[in-house]
């Protein structure tokens, strides 16, 4: 990737700041922040990136998530982006959903550069949707997956001053949940002892739980458990839970 801020400066004065403005972009293109002023990227306002940067590694785990929810065929992404961060530009963070879905599953790095290129390549289509009222969180980012007939859907917020990535719901069932590293999630029938039964066949494999949430239906006997975890879940794992009474559907991602 090549960083050119778009930079231009008449006097002693304007190049001291130009050259300090530059270092500072090299440095987030080294280290992975967001770039604003590089030619090849969509252009944001300085006003703008304070409320922007915080929410881009929470589009990237959201479509990082929803593609390891997935049957690894993409044919549509609709990023929708609720509350006050829908006031101002959403491109780069719908970019940023994209970084997440294909990062991993190509054969060269992807950022927030080339990764429009490589979606289009790979026949995906990207949606934005804007709304500046979120009814359940003051701000909200909500991916969804679409292939043929069937669907993925994941939605995230920010917490506290630096906006920590939250999990607020996955399948359509809601809760609140820390991002990690790891990450498993299952559908499964709504009784009593389900999270004990993952918490045995995960320590089996030596994994601790850091955290877990369970979302369930209103009026139904179907629920959604999401756990975070110190290491990686073996799909061997995986498979051991589903063939236990009440579990349907199972899925670690590593994010």
């Amino acid at each position: 990737m090549v960083v050119t801020p778009h930079l231009g400066a008449s006097t002693a004065e304007a190049q001291d700041r130009a050259g300090v403005v530059t270092a500072e972009q090299v440095t987030a293109a080294l280290t992975g922040d967001v770039v604003t002023n590089a030619v090849n990227i969509v252009a944001v306002r300085p006003e703008e990136m304070e409320a922007l940067a915080p929410f881009v590694p929470l589009c990237e785990k959201l479509g990082r998530l929803a593609q390891g929810l997935g049957n690894g065929s993409i044919d549509r992404v609709v990023a929708e982006f609720g509350g006050p961060i829908a006031e101002n530009e959403t491109r780069l963070r719908g970019i940023a959903v994209l970084v997440g879905i294909l990062s991993g599953h190509t054969e060269e790095p992807v950022n927030l550069v080339n990764a429009p290129q490589m979606a289009e390549q790979r026949g995906i289509d990207l949606v934005e949707q804007r709304d500046v009222i979120s009814d359940d969180f003051t701000e909200l980012v909500r991916v969804r997956i679409e292939s043929g007939d069937e669907e993925v859907e994941v939605a995230g917020t920010g917490v506290g001053p630096r906006n920590e990535p939250y999990l607020v719901s996955v399948w359509g069932e809601g809760f609140y949940l820390p991002f990690a590293d790891h990450l498993a999630v299952f559908r499964y029938t709504d009784q009593p002892g389900m999270i004990g039964r993952v918490g045995t066949a995960f320590g089996e494999e030596g994994v601790n739980i850091i955290s877990a949430a369970v979302g369930a239906e209103v009026s139904g006997d179907r629920a959604v458990m999401a756990l975070t975890t110190d290491a990686p879940v073996q799909q061997s794992t995986i498979d051991k839970i589903l063939q236990l009474d009440g579990f349907s559907v199972g899925r670690a991602v590593d994010l």
